[in-house]
């Protein structure tokens, strides 16, 4: 008897879910939009209010000492973010099959939602990191 010499299957590269595909795609945007409400509720709202006993303070601490403890968890979960986009990125990729490059529709949905992510990620990142100028920079409750 002969036996037949199948193609090897190309390696499973895992399954890419949808949750890990929207959280490459909105992690970005979602924590720039939080930084800037947060920041500006600890600085205005907050830290410079008139009725603040201690200008400047929020819960003991100085408010740009809160600005950056919340700006380098936005970094930080923002780029878990792009790392998530750019491994999917690479799950979704064509698949060599016996030779020939294949796709499937759902996998080239999944590939550009991932590129997505990286995109949405690495722009967002850049304005997210632009944010600990202010902080540095300016005095605390600084007027004109």
């Amino acid at each position: 008897m002969a036996t037949e010499m199948l193609p090897e299957a190309a390696p499973d590269r895992g399954v890419v879910r949808s949750p890990t595909l929207w959280f490459g795609v909105l992690a970005g945007p979602v924590l720039w939009f939080f930084q800037l409400y947060v920041n500006y509720q600890w600085e205005e709202v907050l830290a410079c209010s008139p009725a603040n006993t201690e200008p400047g303070q929020v819960l003991g601490l100085d408010v740009r000492t809160w600005i950056l403890l919340v700006n380098t968890v936005v970094t930080a979960v923002t780029l878990v973010a792009l790392a998530v986009a750019v491994r999917n990125y690479r799950r979704t990729g064509a698949a060599e099959e016996g030779g020939v490059r294949t796709t499937e529709h759902h996998r080239s949905v999944a590939h550009w939602m991932a590129f997505a992510g990286i995109a949405n990620s690495v722009l967002f990142l850049l304005l997210i990191v632009g944010q600990y100028g202010p902080p540095l920079l300016l005095k605390p409750c600084q007027t004109l």
